[in-house]
Formats: structure tokens, C-alpha cells, sequence
């Protein structure tokens, strides 16, 4: 019986009187014939005029009538008895799909063939179950208008049972969100361009950062070979300048001993150039794996190192307590102890200070190495990190330029960031983020 009411699901054909009548006709069949007390009802509204199929001597129903035509709905009923489609729909059915009451109620089968060719299927089925389990009918349908609009109602409907239980006869109503279904496609469409758009930038930034990294490896490779392979002839220009000093200083006049002086100056810069260029390349070529690694040892060492500079500049170098972060050693050391040799050598009238603090935060440690040195300008604080970039002349401070770009990728390349806080006079810190250790499980 079922297989008869939902047969007509086929979006390239639409129902024939008979065809409809057969559908109505299997949704009948599904109960017994209404009660007695349901049938001069039932009769008055098969032979009556529209105007006459509810008892307009009522009072209850002209009051009824006259409430559910103000609601911005089609409100409608339909008997369920053989043969018969709807009893009642509210005059809204003319405003929303251009047909007439009496149209609309005249036909029995105008409804169902309304309904939009791909809904009728689900339309049968979600209908068939509210006839048989008595739950209300709740979806959403979409109903073609006189002229081929299609309208999308929502439908609460709900079967209403005789005093014996029988079926007596379904009411609802149906409310048109077109314009809400419209919008919904238009956010859904709009969605999904951004979706696309996302993906095709979120491709787009992928392909780049591909790129960047590949030629950042072949710059790094680059500036390891070429200083690499600069050091041999650096060395015999170093070691033929010592030959020259060694056996001719004095033997010429004044000129000739200051350009052998200018000679080997500019060998020996040339080579801290070069030993500097090698360990910036190295610094993303030649690290080590991240391991928990105490930065108070790390701390030490870098001191220990220093120790010559401290001892000759007077000066004081203290730290915190300092924790277990996540690091390659050998290259935090290269990081305090530039850090610290730059507090010792831009120093200025006053016995150098230096210390070093610490701040725990939610993933990574805060380091702060603050000195009282001359200070910077705040408009170079981005600038001291580049590579090359000089602040001062090499007659006063000495140094290639390369050593805060180093710490710069030796922070980068543990996942943090470093930045400088100064004004000129009142020293630096310089402030960077370290990786806390990874928790094991318990």
C-alpha cells in the first residue's frame, strides 16, 4: 500500500488527475472510513461552494475564519476520506502563488501537483509516517507558483483523530522563507568562495614559504662555501703581509710601512668577516637537535669565555636562577656570550653591569639581558639585527656587524623571537623567548 502512495518521485513527470487521485487514494486506504458524526461535515464541504464550506452561522468559526486569515501563513485543512484533497486554505495562497481559494480548493489534486517535483517522494513518506505514528508533520518543501516560482514553505502540520480514534482530518500551516532560504544559499555560496579563496592563499602561502626556505638553504650553502673557500687565499695574503713586516718594516720609507699596517688590518678584518659569515650560515646548517639543556650551565660557559673582557673592563655579570629550556648548547652559548660581549664593549663611563633575568610564561621562558651601557636609538631596533648593519665606525667599536644577526637566527631557529628595549644613555636589554621544557607524561 506504501509502495503505492510513495511512487510518484520522478522530476520529469508530473502527475495526471488519475495519477494524483491514486496517491490520495493509497493515503485513504491506510484507515477506515471516518465516523458518522465526521460525514455531513465531510459532504458540506464536497458540495458547497468555497464560501459555504465552513458554517459561516458559527460564531467559533467566523471568529476562527477571521483570526488565521490576519496570519501571514497559508493556513489550510484537508478530510481524511476517500477522494477528498483539501477542505480549507487561507486566502494567503493567492499572494504567495497566485492562485485563488476557490482554484485551488477546486481542484482536488492542485495541491500535489504543486509540489516541487523533487520534493514529492520525501513528501510522501514524511506524510505517510504522520498518518501512521500521529507525530506532527515538521520539513521544509518547496511548492512551484502559478508562474514557475518556486517557493519554499516551511510545514508544521498535525493529524487530529475522532472521539473512536479514527483519522478525522490533518490542519497546519505553512510559512514562506523563500527570502530565508535565499539568503542561506547566498551565505552558503559566499562560504564557499571564501573556502576556495582560503585554500588557493592558504596553496599560495605554501608554495611561497617552499620557496623562501629553499632559497634561504641555498644562500646559507652559498655564504658557507664562498667563506669556506676565501679562507685559502685570505691565509696566503695574511701570511705574505706577516713576511713583508717581519723583513722590510723600516727598511722603506714611512709610505711603504703604513701601507703594509693598512695590508694587514684589512687581512685580519677580512678574516673575522669570513669566521663570522661561516658561523651565521652554520647556525641553521650545522645545529644540533633541541634537548633540555640548563641554561645556567649555558650561562657559565658563555661568562667563562668572556673571561678576558670582563677582567679588563671591570665589569659585573650576574644572572637568576636560569631554567631547563629546550635547546641546541652550543649554540646558546653563542648566544649569551654575544650578548654579553656586546654589553662589554658598548659600554660607557660607568663600571659595566650586566645581568640576566628570567620570567616564566604559559610555553616558553622570558630572558632579559640588561646592561648600562650607551644604548640605542629606538629607531634602530630592528635595524641591529640585520646582517652587516653598523651602528657606529670600527675605530671606535670594532666588530663586523654580524654578531646580533646570528643571535637573531640562533632564537628563530628554537621557535622564539628577540627584540631590544633601550634608549641612548640608559643602556639595553635585549629580551628574547625560549621554548619551555616539554612535560613528560606521568
Amino acid at each position: 500500500m506504501l509502495q503505492k502512495v510513495t511512487g510518484l518521485e520522478s522530476s520529469e513527470h508530473l502527475p495526471s488527475l488519475t495519477e494524483a487521485e491514486d496517491v490520495l487514494q493509497g493515503l485513504a486506504d491506510v484507515y477506515s472510513s471516518v465516523g458518522t458524526a465526521m460525514q455531513p461535515f465531510a459532504t458540506g464541504l464536497l458540495n458547497k461552494p468555497v464560501a459555504l464550506a465552513l458554517d459561516q452561522s458559527s460564531a467559533v468559526v467566523a471568529r476562527y475564519k477571521t483570526l488565521i486569515e490576519q496570519i501571514p501563513a497559508v493556513v489550510f485543512m484537508a478530510l481524511l476520506d476517500k477522494g477528498i484533497g483539501e477542505a480549507y486554505v487561507s486566502p494567503q495562497i493567492e499572494a504567495i502563488l497566485g492562485f485563488s481559494q476557490e482554484e485551488w480548493l477546486n481542484d482536488p489534486v492542485r495541491w500535489y501537483r504543486q509540489v516541487h517535483p523533487d520534493d514529492r517522494g520525501r513528501w510522501n513518506v514524511e506524510a505517510s509516517e504522520m498518518f501512521l505514528s500521529g507525530k506532527p508533520l515538521r520539513s521544509v518543501y518547496r511548492v512551484l507558483a502559478r508562474d514557475g516560482k518556486v517557493v519554499s514553505f516551511h510545514c508544521e502540520a498535525k493529524m487530529v483523530r475522532h472521539d473512536d480514534g479514527q483519522p478525522w482530518f490533518i490542519h497546519g500551516v505553512a510559512f514562506d522563507i523563500t527570502e530565508l532560504k535565499t539568503a542561506e544559499e547566498k551565505l552558503k555560496k559566499a562560504h564557499d568562495e571564501l573556502e576556495l579563496r582560503v585554500r588557493e592563499r592558504t596553496a599560495e602561502l605554501a608554495r611561497a614559504n617552499d620557496h623562501l626556505a629553499k632559497s634561504n638553504a641555498e644562500l646559507e650553502q652559498f655564504a658557507y662555501v664562498a667563506s669556506h673557500d676565501l679562507q685559502e687565499p685570505l691565509r696566503m695574503i695574511t701570511s705574505f703581509t706577516q713576511l713583508l713586516v717581519k723583513r722590510y718594516r723600516g727598511q722603506f720609507d714611512v709610505d711603504a710601512d703604513e701601507f703594509i699596517d693598512y695590508i694587514a688590518d684589512g687581512a685580519k678584518r677580512m678574516s673575522s668577516l669570513i669566521n663570522d659569515l661561516l658561523e651565521y650560515s652554520r647556525v641553521g646548517t650545522r645545529g644540533r637537535a633541541l634537548v633540555p639543556t640548563d641554561c645556567s650551565a649555558v650561562f657559565e660557559v658563555a661568562r667563562n669565555n668572556l673571561r678576558v673582557a670582563i677582567e679588563e673592563s671591570e665589569a659585573t655579570i650576574t644572572s637568576d636562577p636560569l631554567p631547563t629550556v629546550m635547546g641546541d648548547e652550543t649554540q646558546l652559548v653563542q648566544l649569551f656570550q654575544n650578548l654579553l660581549g656586546n654589553a662589554i664593549k658598548f659600554r660607557g663611563d660607568r663600571p659595566v653591569k650586566v645581568h640576566v633575568s628570567v620570567e616564566q610564561q604559559q610555553r616558553n621562558w622570558l630572558f632579559r639581558v640588561s646592561d648600562n651601557g650607551i644604548g640605542i636609538e629606538p629607531q634602530y631596533a630592528e635595524r641591529v639585527f640585520v646582517i652587516f648593519q653598523r651602528l657606529h665606525n670600527r675605530a671606535t667599536y670594532p666588530g663586523t656587524g654580524i654578531g646580533l644577526a646570528i643571535c637573531k637566527k640562533i632564537v628563530e631557529r628554537h621557535g622564539g623571537r628577540i627584540w631590544v628595549e633601550s634608549q641612548p644613555g640608559a643602556g639595553a636589554t635585549f629580551c628574547f623567548l625560549l621554548q619551555r621544557r616539554e612535560q613528560r607524561n606521568r
